[in-house]
């Protein structure tokens, strides 16, 4: 009677051939699934910081342009490079103690650069992004004078390579 146990115990341990290829297939699924899930995730991670940088270069140049055409008296038309791109923005104002004050903005490899009585100030976007398209339109009235901003940025890799345009108006007070 222990030979007849001795042997049901010994038939009964390990799997079959076919038990094997089952539990196989059913890893080889899982894993396709996580390996998609992962793969995913890290496009998605790849296209956030893209909009992430596109999308700081655009809040910082744009802020400082607008900050500064408040602050000056007018828009120097003979320096300006307006309705073209590159374009080129120069503002004549005066500084908390009466000197004349120029403050500059232009493309430099990509960069919007800040110029400041001649003075590089350095670059207001992002290294990880770039200016593809900055055009400055000037407009007029009876009591006011602004610029309109147009501004193109692209950031990432060739996987997750975005493109932004993005508008603003400043009118000088």
């Amino acid at each position: 009677m222990q030979t007849k146990m001795k042997k049901s115990f010994q038939k009964q341990r390990g799997f079959s051939l076919v038990e094997m290829l089952v539990y196989i297939t059913v890893l080889v699924f899982m894993l396709v699934i996580i390996i998609q899930v992962v793969v995913s995730l890290t496009k998605s991670d790849r296209i956030i910081k893209s909009l992430r940088n596109i999308e700081n270069s655009a809040v910082l140049g744009i802020e400082r342009i607008s900050r500064e055409m408040r602050e000056a008296e007018s828009i120097n038309v003979g320096e300006s490079i307006l309705g073209t791109h590159p374009g080129k923005l120069v503002l004549q104002s005066t500084d908390q103690s009466g000197n004349p004050r120029t403050v500059e903005f232009y493309l430099s490899s990509g960069q919007l650069i800040l110029k400041e009585n001649a003075v590089v100030l350095g670059p207001l976007t992002g290294s990880d992004a770039e200016i593809t398209g900055l055009i400055f339109n000037r407009f007029s009235g009876t009591n006011s004078e602004g610029v309109r901003v147009e501004m193109t940025i692209e950031s990432g890799t060739s996987t997750a390579y975005r493109t932004k345009k993005f508008y603003s108006t400043s009118i000088i007070r």
